[in-house]
């Protein structure tokens, strides 16, 4: 198993008792499909190894979990730290526009305006108010385009495509031929922030 075939669940804090337990924090919005799992895969030497659990249990916001062949204390220190993994095929289904963030990397964004492809999607950004996908257009220029809540998403996973309500100017601005992408004079581009 590599992480190619999987996505990040969370991380092993630390050892929770001397039994060998360990703390798991979820980086997930919902963590309730994954108090089933029965195995969790950990990075050792470069590949990930699974992990057989015992048992797992909802600690706070975290979890203690007892994993098979980790019964003492010792051997909970070496696990943290680590990442844990889970394979994709695990992977909660999302609710109707909705996207896992890396998922759509390659996809195809649609102008839902006009019905026709604008860019490829190259990844997300998700380090402001609001998410961005940054993406390459098919003049070569690369650019971003804003997912505020408001704007409506359609998910087209077996396409791989997503179909945006792109804010009024956005392409004018990356498809300009001048060259400057409409830094020396009013492009037009103006985001409301209106639905």
């Amino acid at each position: 198993m590599t992480q190619d075939n999987c996505f990040l669940l969370g991380k092993i804090t630390k050892p929770y008792s001397f039994k060998g337990e360990v703390v798991l924090w979820m980086d997930v919005d919902d963590s309730e499909p994954y108090e089933g799992v029965d195995t969790l895969w950990l990075p050792q030497q470069g590949i990930l190894v699974p992990y057989a659990v015992e048992s797992l249990r909802r600690n706070k916001d975290r979890f203690v979990v007892r994993l098979a062949d980790v019964s003492t204390e010792t051997a909970a220190k070496q696990l943290s730290g680590k990442d844990v993994w889970l394979p994709l095929a695990e992977m909660a289904p999302m609710e109707d526009g909705k996207f896992y963030f890396h998922e759509v990397q390659g996809w195809t964004a649609i102008d839902r305006s006009t019905g026709e492809a604008v860019a490829t999607i190259v990844h997300v950004v998700d380090q402001s108010a609001y998410p961005m996908l940054e993406v390459e257009f098919d003049n070569g220029n690369q650019g971003f385009i804003p997912l505020p809540d408001h704007v409506k998403v359609d998910v087209k996973r077996e396409e791989r495509k997503l179909v945006l309500d792109l804010p009024e100017g956005l392409l004018d601005v990356y498809l300009s031929n001048d060259g400057d992408n409409g830094d020396e004079e009013d492009d037009g581009f103006e985001w409301t922030g209106e639905g």
